[in-house]
Parts: structure tokens; sequence; C-alpha cells
């Protein structure tokens, strides 16, 4: 495992740089930034000729003149990628807006002003900037267990400035031990920016999640990814009672749409038959006949009457 005194160490540099960074400008590659600078004597500004200058080091990035007001001069070394408020004298806002960031302009600037044509210029402003890029979302990929029982991770982050800090952590807490880890970054080609790759073998307990965590300190970013172990196998048993269970439940489902459509059948037929028109039939057609039998042998030994 590492050292105790090692992370310490580390932690102590990283405070080390941050506290020296802080208060600087941030931006990002391609994008703009401002840095910031104000003027409390409006008054004075505007009742007096004066001149300011952006200068890193010796170079003048951005150079104008006010006469009680009223601007007069404006040169700049890169005019396409610097600019300045053009009523600072009325509003005392100097800020210059650096456009199109690359990782070169990571340096210091201040801002020098004169009055009424003095030859030498008091500092108004310093202003540090740094710049970088945002990597992306770490990947990580479990390889095969190695003979003797380790395994492999690779973690992968592309496209991000400067080069980054980059920490395993198996199980949320432990850090993995020495000589386990190997890490690789590469610059884009035509680019400023990395990649980074680093690869991880050791031996661990089934179960365990693994962590890569990809850590810009320009920008105060930290984007990690955990791999999780796969998810045990279904055993035999459940397997089939979960199948028999599926068909079970859509056999189940088809009956009783069978009876719903059924159902809806029946009720159709009755309300039709409800609505058609009863045919009343004549009763006088069906009465009964009473039939006299005469028997003709009898007839003759009948007296005779007269009526």
């Amino acid at each position: 495992m590492t050292p105790r005194w090692f992370i310490a160490f580390l932690v102590g540099l990283v405070e080390l740089v941050s506290t020296q960074d802080e208060g600087c400008a941030v931006g990002v590659i391609g994008e703009s930034a401002v840095l910031p600078c104000t003027y409390d004597g409006i008054s004075k500004l505007l009742s007096s000729n004066i001149t300011v200058q952006w200068r890193s080091g010796t170079e003048v990035m951005l150079k104008r003149m006010w006469r009680q007001g009223h601007e007069e001069m404006l040169n700049s070394s890169d005019s396409t990628r610097v600019r300045m408020p053009s009523l600072g004298p009325q509003t005392g806002d100097f800020s210059m807006t650096r456009s199109g960031l690359v990782p070169s302009d990571s340096k210091n600037y201040s801002l020098h002003i004169s009055f009424d044509g003095e030859k030498t210029s008091s500092v108004l402003c310093t202003v540090c900037l740094r710049v970088g890029a945002h990597f992306s979302f770490p990947s990580i990929q479990r390889g095969q267990v190695h003979p003797e029982g380790k395994t492999q991770f690779v973690c992968h982050s592309r496209g991000g400035y400067p080069q980054p800090t980059l920490h395993w952590l198996i199980n949320g807490t432990e850090m993995p031990p020495t000589g386990s880890v190997r890490t690789y970054t590469q610059p884009l080609k035509d680019s400023e920016l990395f990649n980074i790759t680093s690869i991880l073998i050791v031996t661990i307990s089934t179960g365990l999640p693994v962590m890569c965590a990809i850590e810009n300190h320009i920008l105060n970013e930290t984007f990690s990814t955990t791999n999780w172990p796969e998810e045990e196998q279904v055993s035999p048993v459940v397997a089939r009672a979960s199948e028999a269970m599926w068909i079970f439940s859509t056999v189940l489902i088809a009956i009783v749409g069978l009876m719903v459509t059924a159902g809806i059948l029946f009720q159709v037929k009755w309300d039709r038959n409800r609505r058609r028109p009863h045919v009343h039939r004549d009763d006088s057609d069906s009465e009964d006949t009473d039939i006299i039998t005469v028997d003709m042998k009898n007839l003759d030994s009948l007296t005779e009457t007269d009526v």
C-alpha cells in the first residue's frame, strides 16, 4: 500500500498549488476570459488625460488613451483577441477580455496607468490567467483474470488540459498497492490537449467496486466512474420458475382477453334484439274448428219424421 507520508506530501503539494492560483482568472481553451480591473477615482479620470496599458511582462497587449474622457488612440498587439470597454473613464472599468484562449495564455498580466503625459506609470491591477480544457468522463474496462489471480482494469479519458491527476480507489476507500498502477499521458496530434490511460492490475475480492477519478486542478473539476462487478448468474431453478411464471401470466391474460371479447359481443347482440320491432300474429286464423261426424250406416234406420 502507498505510505501515509507520501499521501500527505501529495495533498500538501496540491494545496500549495491551489493557494498559488487563488484569485486567478480561469478560462477554457477556445473560449474567452475576463481579466478584471477597476479604478475608483472616476472624477479624476474624466478631468485628466490618461493612458492605460495591459502588459504581459514587457509585451504591451493593449494600449488606450483618453483626453478628458474622450478616446483618442487605441493600439493592440492582437486586436482580434483582446478588447477593453471604450467607456473606461466614465465607468472606471478597464477590464480586458481575451478570447480564443490557448494554453500559452496562462501567465500574469498587469494594467499600467499614467496621467497627463507622465513618463512613468503606476500598476493599477495585476491578474493571473490560468487556462484549461475539460477532460471526458473516464471509462473503465474490466479485463480478464491473470493466471496469478489478478484482475486488470483500464481507465481512459481524453481531450483535456493540462495533464491531470488520476486516482484509483477500491471499494470506495482503499488505494491500490504500490506498483500496481501504470499511467500514460499522450498529447493529441496538432493540439495541446492530452489523453490519459491508466492500467491497474490487482488482486481483488469478488463483488468489490473499483473507481477511477480524473482531477483537473486548473478548472477545479473531478470526474469519476465506478466499475461494478457483473451480477451473479441466476440459478437454473430460479430461471425455470421465472419462465413458468411468465408462461402462466401470458395464458391468463389471453383467457381474460377472450372472456372480455365474448362478453362485449353478447352485449352488442342483446342490445340489437331489444331495439328490433315485435310482429303481432292474428289469433283468429288459429282458432280450433269443431268437426261433426255422421254415421251413414245408421242414417237409413232413422224414422222419418214430418217437420
